[in-house]
């Protein structure tokens, strides 16, 4: 009896020894602060910010998460200036701006220690109406902004 006594203490403290020590952080590969060691999300998962804002332009910001947003406006010239910068220390930035059919018109990448950090030009042609701006961060750490003209 003793014995069966001791091996369901034995049982009973490895048990609680594997539920009780799970380690506790963000578990979300997407955000800023994702800890791959965790084996418990514990709600403080952060988030890269992408600030499109209520005019032509907008700003972004990480610290090593990814997110995609994207915005809806009225582009009454079937073509569009635009520009991009970034100043980061890893991840991509993606500015992709489709026409009024969901045609392409822009679609350009800065990545953070390779290539230029800014880019500007003007869209292809598209079809005048409503127009979407689609702005993606992958693994992104920095700061950046993108205006329409």
């Amino acid at each position: 009896m003793k014995k069966a006594h001791l091996i369901f203490i034995g049982i009973a403290v490895l048990s609680f020894g594997f539920t009780s020590c799970k380690k506790k952080g963000c578990t979300d590969v997407d955000a800023n602060n994702y800890n791959e060691d965790a084996k418990k999300d514990d709600g403080t998962c952060t988030y890269p910010v992408i600030n499109m804002g209520n005019n032509n332009s907008g700003d972004i910001s990480g610290s090593g998460g990814s997110a995609s947003s994207s915005k809806t406006f009225t582009q009454s010239s079937s073509t569009l200036g635009w520009d991009m910068s970034i100043n980061a220390s890893a991840g991509s930035f993606n500015l992709r701006v489709t026409d009024a059919d969901g045609t392409e018109v822009i679609n350009q990448t800065l990545t953070a220690g390779s290539g230029p950090q800014s880019a500007d030009g003007t869209s292809a042609a598209g079809t005048t109406g409503t127009w979407t701006a689609t702005v993606t961060l992958t693994d992104f750490s920095g700061t950046g902004d993108y205006s329409f003209q």
